[in-house]
């Protein structure tokens, strides 16, 4: 896993020295084929089979957070949707209408936040000094 050291200021404070923080440089991406074809490659299942399957269940997350469910994915973690908006003085007052923004979030499991541990030595941590070009470049998270 690569990261790369970026300098950021504190915006309450711009007079004040930046200080220099970790994050983490994603050198390419990978999509719904290569994870068939990965998972296809572990088991009896055809690549075919497995993109049906998980084309499938990409609709049926979008469809449980339409209706207002939390998507558990086993030890993955889980989707959930929250709401944006604006207060009212009562609750008899508020109103659908301030909800201005709806988004997802993910909350990953046990398994999985041990898995991306820095415990875990399942993979190390390397400098580099470059953004790639491709369009992931702005997808940098904190370390």
């Amino acid at each position: 896993m690569n990261y790369k050291v970026i300098e950021r200021k504190d915006p309450r404070n711009p007079e004040a020295p930046g200080k220099y923080y970790g994050f983490i440089v994603n050198l390419s991406k990978i999509g719904i084929e290569e994870i068939a074809t990965r998972i296809s490659g572990t088991c009896t299942v055809t690549r075919h089979d497995c993109l049906a399957v998980l084309s499938a269940l990409q609709e049926q997350i979008i469809y449980a957070l339409q209706e207002g469910k939390r998507v558990h994915l086993g030890d993955i973690g889980s989707f959930r949707t929250v709401a944006n908006g604006l207060g009212s003085d009562t609750a008899e007052k508020y109103d659908p209408a301030y909800i201005t923004k709806l988004r997802v979030c993910f909350t990953p499991n046990t398994k999985l936040k041990k898995a991306m541990s820095l415990d875990n030595k399942a993979f190390t941590l390397e400098r580099v000094d470059f953004l790639p070009e491709e369009e992931d470049s702005e997808e940098e998270g904190d370390i």
